[in-house]
C-alpha cells in the first residue's frame, strides 16, 4: 500500500483505492499476475540424494497392487462378472489417485525482480506480504517445472547398505542352523523384527544401486524428472506382461505337455517374449525425447530398471514368507543377477531405438503421426461438446497443423543442437572452470554454467545391434536362456539324472553363480561399448 502522489507508478485496473480518515487517498497493489516464464529459463533445488529412493519406493507399493487390481478387473470382464468388475474398478481408484498424487509434476514458483527505472519499489505477493527491494524494480511471478538433476547417493553407500542387509540374513540364517534351541529362537525372534526391512530393503535398494552406478559410468546429463519418468514406464510395463503371462500365455500351451514342459515354456518362451517387447514399447515412448544410442541405452536400462522393481516387490515378499534362508538368497540372487538382468536386456533394444532416434526423418514422421493423433483427440473432444482449450469455441484444435512433407523438411532444416546441461556453481565450494561455458555471474549466491557431465571412459567393449528388431530378438533371447537354464539346472539332476533335491539345489547354486557372472560381465561390457561410442548422446 502506498501513496498516489510523486511515484511514478502506472495504475492498473486491479489495483483498488483506498481513503483514510483524513481524506488521503492510497492505492492498495493487487499481486502481479502468473506470467510465461523466460525463454530458456532453468531452474534447480537443493541436492537431495535419498529423495529419488522415497520416491520409488511410495510408487512401487501402490502400484504393485494396482497390478493386481486390474488382473481381477479383466478375468470380471472376460468373466462378465458385475461384482468383480465394480469392486476392482472401486479398489483401482484410490490407487491410481495415490500414484498420480506422488507423480505430479514439480512446479517451482519462482518470483523475479530485476532493477527498472520505472518500476516499484513494493510488490505485494499473493500470500499477503510485500516484497521490497532496495531499487525500483519489475517484478513478475511464474511457474517453471523443477529442472533439478538426477542426483543419487554414492554408490559404495547404496552397495554398502545392501551388503549389511545380506549379513543380517545370513547371520539369522547360522543361527537358525545351529543346535541350541535357544539360538534357534533368537534367530526366529531377529527374523520377525527384521522381516519387513529386509523386505522393503532387499527388493528396492539393489535397483537404486545399479541405476546410480550406469548413470555415473554413461555420464549423461539427465534431469531428475526424465529419469522418474523411465522408471515409472518401467513399472506401467510389467502390468501387460502380467496380464499376459497370467491369462493369455498359459492358453497357448498345447494340453498335451507334461507339467515341466508347460512350466518351461512359460518361462523359457511366453515370459521373455512378451516382458522384451512391452518394455521395448515403453522405452518407445520416449523416442521424441531420445537423441542418440547412449541415452537409448540409458533410458531402456531405467525402464528394465523399473520393471525388476515390480517384480522384486512380489519375489522377495514371497521369499520373507519361506523363512530367512529363502528370503536371503533370493535378495541375494535378483539384487546381483536378476536386476541387472533386466535393466541389460532392455538397454539393448535402447541402444537399437536411440540408433533410430538420430534418422531426423523417421524421427519427424513418428513425432507428426503422434501429434495427428492428439490434435484427433481434440477435434472428437470438441466436436461433443468439450471445450479442451478454454476458448469457447468448439471447431476443435485452433493451433498449426503441419502435413507430414512440412514436418520432415522442418526437421532436415534444423541443426543438431545439443542441449547443454547446467551446473551449479557455488562460490563456497568453487568448481573447476568449464571450457565454453559462460562467465558466472559476479556478486550472486550461485550461478548457472553450462557444460556435458564428464562420462566415465571404460575402454573398448561389447556394442549391440542398431536394428531394432535384432536388439529386440538378442534381448529375448538374453532372458529366455536365464530363465529356461536356471530351470532345468534344478530339474535335470533331480528329476532325469536321479539326484536328491539337496544336489539339485547344488547344481542350482552352482548355475546359479555362472549366470550372475555372466550377466555382470556383459552389463559391464555393454557399458563400456556404449561409453565408447563417438556420440554425446
Amino acid at each position: 500500500m502506498g501513496d498516489l502522489s510523486g511515484t511514478g507508478e502506472k495504475m492498473t485496473g486491479k489495483d483498488r483505492i483506498f481513503l483514510d480518515h483524513l481524506n488521503r487517498r492510497f492505492r492498495i497493489k493487487s499481486p502481479a499476475g502468473l506470467n510465461d516464464p523466460p525463454p530458456n529459463f532453468r531452474i534447480a533445488r537443493d541436492r537431495k540424494p535419498w529423495g529419488i529412493y522415497r520416491s520409488m519406493l511410495l510408487t512401487v507399493l501402490p502400484a504393485f497392487f494396482l497390478m493386481y487390481t486390474f488382473l481381477f478387473l479383466i478375468m470380471g470382464a472376460v468373466s462378465l462378472e458385475p461384482i468383480a468388475i465394480l469392486s476392482s474398478s472401486l479398489c483401482s481408484l484410490p490407487l491410481l489417485y495415490l500414484i498420480f498424487r506422488l507423480q505430479r509434476p514439480r512446479l517451482v514458483h519462482v518470483r523475479l525482480a530485476i532493477p527498472d527505472s520505472r518500476g516499484s519499489f513494493d510488490h505485494p505477493l499473493p500470500e499477503g506480504r510485500t516484497l521490497r527491494t532496495p531499487v525500483r524494480t519489475s517484478f513478475s511471478r511464474f511457474l517453471v517445472k523443477d529442472d533439478s538433476i538426477l542426483d543419487m547417493p554414492p554408490s559404495n553407500q547404496l552397495w554398502s547398505i545392501f551388503a549389511v542387509v545380506l549379513l543380517v540374513g545370513f547371520a539369522i540364517t547360522v543361527l537358525l542352523f545351529q543346535n541350541s534351541s535357544t539360538l534357534q529362537g533368537v534367530a526366529i525372534l531377529l527374523f520377525l523384527l527384521f522381516a519387513i526391512p529386509l523386505w522393503l530393503v532387499g527388493f528396492s535398494l539393489p535397483v537404486l544401486a545399479w541405476w546410480g552406478t550406469s548413470n555415473a559410468q554413461l555420464g549423461l546429463p539427465t534431469r531428475r524428472r526424465d529419469a522418474e519418468a523411465w522408471l515409472i514406464a518401467g513399472m506401467a510395463s510389467a502390468f501387460p506382461a502380467f496380464i499376459f503371462n497370467s491369462l493369455v500365455a498359459p492358453e497357448l500351451t498345447p494340453p498335451s505337455f507334461p507339467p515341466w514342459a508347460e512350466e518351461l515354456s512359460l518361462l523359457a518362451i511366453g515370459a521373455p517374449f512378451c516382458e522384451e517387447i512391452f518394455k521395448a514399447m515403453a522405452v518407445a515412448l520416449f523416442l521424441p525425447s531420445i537423441k542418440g544410442p547412449k541415452q537409448g541405452f540409458q533410458v531402456g536400462f531405467t525402464v528394465g530398471l523399473g520393471f525388476a522393481l515390480i517384480e522384486n516387490f512380489q519375489y522377495i515378499g514371497v521369499s520373507v514368507i519361506g523363512g530367512p534362508v529363502s528370503a536371503t538368497m533370493t535378495i541375494l540372487v535378483r539384487g546381483i543377477g536378476s536386476i541387472p538382468g533386466h535393466a541389460v536386456w532392455t538397454a539393448i533394444s535402447g541402444s537399437a531405438i536411440g540408433w533410430m532416434a538420430t534418422d531426423k526423418e523417421f524421427k519427424a514422421k513418428m513425432e507428426w503421426r503422434a501429434r495427428n493423433l492428439a490434435i484427433s483427440a481434440i477435434d472428437m473432444a470438441e466436436s461433443l461438446g468439450y471445450d479442451t482449450d478454454g476458448d469457447g469455441d468448439m471447431s476443435g484444435f485452433d493451433g498449426n497443423r503441419p502435413t507430414l512433407e512440412e514436418a520432415i523438411e522442418l526437421a532436415n532444416s534444423q541443426g543438431e543442437k545439443t542441449p547443454k546441461s547446467w551446473l551449479i556453481v557455488n562460490p563456497d565450494s568453487p568448481a573447476e572452470p568449464v571450457a565454453d561455458s559462460p562467465k558466472p555471474a559476479e556478486d550472486t549466491g550461485f550461478s548457472l554454467s553450462y557444460d556435458k557431465s564428464p562420462s566415465v571412459n571404460l575402454g573398448a567393449g561389447n556394442l549391440t545391434p542398431r536394428g531394432v528388431p535384432q536388439a529386440i530378438a538378442l534381448s529375448i533371447a538374453g532372458h529366455s536362456f536365464w530363465n529356461g537354464s536356471s530351470f532345468l539346472s534344478y530339474h535335470v539332476p533331480t528329476e532325469w539324472l536321479g539326484y536328491s533335491e539337496g544336489t539339485g539345489v547344488l547344481f542350482m547354486l552352482a548355475w546359479t553363480i555362472i549366470l550372475i557372472t555372466s550377466v555382470i560381465t556383459i552389463a559391464r561390457g555393454l557399458l563400456k561399448g556404449i561409453t565408447s561410442l563417438d556420440t554425446d548422446f
